[in-house]
C-alpha cells in the first residue's frame, strides 16, 4: 500500500523516489499510474522519505492533477524554453539542467530511487549526467522486489473495491460466452447456431470482445479461447477458424482491466460442450480438487511455496507429473500455482517451484490461484483460475464469483 512507502524506503536507505511520467499513455506505465490513478497527466512524481508525494505537472492538466490528492507543483516553475536557449546544440545538457534545477529547488538529494517506464538509452544518459552535476546525489536502480512493486503488492480498501468491480464485469463476459454457446445446437461433431451457421472459436472470442467493451473494460492482447490440443498448451491463444466441437476441452483465460490502464482481473474456466469424455472429466475433477484443497488451506502470512508444494503433492499422488519433480516439463502440472495481480497482470508475488524467494501471503495481497493439467498429445488441457484477496483480518475472498461447471449443456440439432 502507499502507506508502506516510507517504511520500504527506510529499509532500502532511500532518501527519495522519482517516478518518471509517460511519454505516451499512462496505461503503459503502471508505477506512475499507481500515483495518478489512471488520469492522463504527463509529469513526474517525486516523493521524499517522510513527506507526501509531489506531482509535477503542466498547467493544462490542473483539474486532473487536483483529483489525485497529491501535493502539486507546476512545471512552469522552471522555464524550459529559457534552458533550451542556454543549450541550443545539446539537448542532453538542456534536459539534465532542467532536471538539476528541479532537484535542487525541491531539495532532492542523497540516495534517490528511479522508477517508471522509460526509454532506457536516453534515460540512462540523463541520469548519468545528472549524477555528475549534483554533489552527493546517488541514483539507485533496484533490480528485483523494488519499493513500488512491494507497495503495490498489498491493496487498500479503494483498490479492492475497484478490483471487485472488475471481477464482476469479467464474470459477465465469460457468462456471455457460455450463453452464446448454450444457444447453439450439436450437429454430429460440430456446433451450429439456431439458424444453422457453423460456430467457431472466433465467434466465441468476438462475443467476449464485444462484452468486454460493453462492460467498460479493455482487453490486452493474448486472451485465450483454446480448444482440444490447443487447450493443452497454456499460452496457446486458440485458432479462430476452428469449429466448436462437442466433448472437447475449451479453455477460456481472460484478463481484462479497467479502461485506460487500471486494475486487472484474471480468471480461467474450462468447458466441454454437451458432454465430457471420461479422461477429460477425471482431469477436471483432479484440477478442481486441487483448487478446493489449496484455497481451503490458505492462511495469512503463510509462505507461498507451501501451497505450490501442496498442489504438486496432490497431483503426483494421482499419477500426474509436476514441475517440481521434472524440469523442463511439457505435460502434467507444468507451471506455478499463481501470481500477484493489480495494475499489471503479473505482479511481484510468486508461487513458484523453481525459485523460493521467501514470498508470503500478506494482508491486502491480491493473487491468482490457477492449478492446471496439460496433455496436448492426448488432445486436452484443463485450468481453473480465480483471483483471491487476503483481507486484513485474515479472511480470503474470491473476487471471481463464477461457477465451476465443466459441461455446457447444448441439445442436439433437431
Amino acid at each position: 500500500m502507499k502507506s508502506d512507502l516510507d517504511r520500504l524506503m527506510a529499509e532500502r536507505n532511500l532518501d527519495a523516489i522519482v517516478v518518471e511520467g509517460p511519454d505516451g499513455l499512462e496505461s503503459a506505465n503502471p508505477d506512475y499510474n499507481y500515483f495518478v490513478g489512471g488520469r492522463h497527466i504527463p509529469g513526474l512524481i517525486i516523493k521524499k522519505r517522510g513527506e507526501p508525494a509531489m506531482l509535477l505537472h503542466g498547467p493544462w492538466e490542473q483539474n486532473e492533477a487536483e483529483q489525485t490528492g497529491l501535493t502539486l507543483v507546476s512545471l512552469n516553475r522552471w522555464n524550459l524554453r529559457e534552458i533550451l536557449h542556454e543549450f541550443p546544440d545539446d539537448r542532453l545538457a538542456a534536459r539534465a539542467e532542467h532536471r538539476r534545477r528541479i532537484f535542487i529547488d525541491l531539495d532532492v538529494r542523497g540516495r534517490v530511487g528511479i522508477y517508471g517506464t522509460v526509454k532506457a538509452g536516453p534515460f540512462f544518459a540523463l541520469m548519468t549526467r545528472l549524477a555528475q552535476q549534483i554533489d552527493g546525489l546517488e541514483i539507485v536502480a533496484e533490480l528485483d522486489r523494488d519499493v513500488i512493486s512491494m507497495a503495490r503488492l498489498t491493496k487498500d480498501a479503494d483498490e479492492i473495491e475497484r478490483m471487485r468491480a472488475v471481477g464482476r464485469k469479467t464474470c459477465a463476459v465469460v457468462q456471455a460466452a457460455v450463453d452464446f454457446i448454450r444457444a447453439g445446437r450439436i450437429d454430429g461433431d460440430r456446433v451450429r447456431s439456431a439458424d444453422g451457421a457453423l460456430l467457431t472459436i472466433g465467434d466465441v472470442r468476438r462475443v467476449m470482445l464485444r462484452e468486454i467493451a460493453a462492460q467498460g473494460l479493455e482487453a490486452p492482447a493474448g486472451m485465450i479461447v483454446a480448444q482440444g490440443r490447443d487447450a493443452g498448451l497454456p499460452h496457446a491463444r486458440g485458432d479462430d477458424d476452428m469449429p466448436l466441437r462437442p466433448g472437447q476441452a475449451i479453455v477460456i483465460d481472460i484478463f481484462p482491466r479497467e479502461a485506460g490502464g487500471g486494475y486487472y482481473h484474471d480468471m480461467t474456466r474450462t468447458f466441454a460442450i454437451g458432454y465430457a469424455p471420461p479422461e477429460l472429466q477425471q482431469a477436471y475433477d483432479d484440477v478442481l480438487g486441487a483448487f478446493r484443497m489449496v484455497t481451503a488451506a490458505f492462511e495469512m502470512g503463510a509462505p507461498t511455496r507451501k501451497y505450490q508444494d501442496m498442489v504438486c503433492d496432490y497431483f503426483e499422488a494421482r499419477g500426474h507429473d509436476t514441475v517440481r519433480r521434472t524440469y523442463p516439463i511439457e505435460e502434467g502440472y507444468i507451471h506455478s500455482l499463481g501470481h500477484g495481480l493489480g495494475l499489471e497482470v503479473h505482479e511481484d508475488l510468486s508461487f513458484s517451484s523453481l525459485v523460493d524467494r521467501g514470498d508470503a501471503i500478506e494482508p491486502g495481497a491480491v493473487f491468482t490461484v490457477e492449478p492446471g493439467l496439460y496433455y496436448p498429445r492426448r488432445g486436452f488441457g484443463v485450468r481453473i483460475e480465480d483471483t483471491y484477496y487476503c483481507a486484513p483480518d485474515g479472511r480470503f475472498e474470491s473476487l471471481t464469483p463464477f461457477p465451476k461447471d465443466l459441461v455446457i449443456p447444448v441439445p442436439d440439432r433437431d
